[in-house]
């Protein structure tokens, strides 16, 4: 019996871990569309990175005076930095610099790159638990940072963006959600097991 309800507990523990992680929704889509202002106070907050690299970001083209931030090995995962206010409809526009190689990426059209390709893409982003570090809802933006477009998985250097726009995914179309679909399923799928074990317990 106790051998039962450990299983139990093992499960209900391991979704609540699973639900306190970042969230991520839906694909990262490669795009050339530009992140665009909603309007007010945008914040940027770094995501993460698995780069071997060594780069920094910058917001160009708006008169931000804080260029460069976050270098991608010495900032922490929840970093927060505002970006000042923007009137909606502002187009907003980041270059990472890859100071190991020498290359910038832009956000938007491969176009402006070295090598002509595209080299993020975006993703919603749902609200972190709260604490510290927490990110909260935005567009999740991730970069390749290899000139040709490396192995294309744009984890090299990832952004999470607070109160901006991308044509291809609005985090605002999934604020209602309480937690990403799949863990959902996983939830609906485990709890009628924990169930069943647990009558056939008692």
């Amino acid at each position: 019996m106790r051998s039962r309800l450990l299983i139990a507990g093992v499960a209900i523990a391991g979704l609540a871990a699973a639900r306190a992680e970042a969230s991520p929704i839906g694909p990262l889509v490669v795009t050339p569309t530009e992140l665009v202002a909603a309007g007010g106070q945008v914040v940027v907050y770094f995501a993460g990175q698995s780069a071997d690299f060594d780069s920094v970001l910058n917001l160009i083209g708006v008169g931000f005076g804080g260029n460069p931030f976050f270098p991608n090995h010495a900032t922490a995962i929840g970093t927060a930095l505002n970006l000042g206010s923007y009137a909606a409809g502002t187009v907003l526009r980041f270059r990472l610099d890859v100071l190991t190689t020498g290359f910038s990426y832009f956000t938007g059209p491969g176009a402006g790159n070295p090598d002509g390709i595209i080299h993020v893409a975006h993703q919603a982003y749902l609200a972190d638990p709260p604490g510290p570090g927490a990110i909260p809802l935005g567009i999740l933006v991730g970069f390749e940072d290899i000139f040709g477009g490396g192995d294309r998985d744009f984890n090299d250097n990832q952004f999470v963006f607070t109160n901006v726009v991308s044509p291809v995914v609005d985090p605002r179309a999934v604020a209602s959600v309480p937690e990403p679909i799949s863990m959902l399923l996983i939830g609906t799928g485990l709890l009628p097991m924990i169930r069943r074990r647990l009558r056939s317990v008692f």
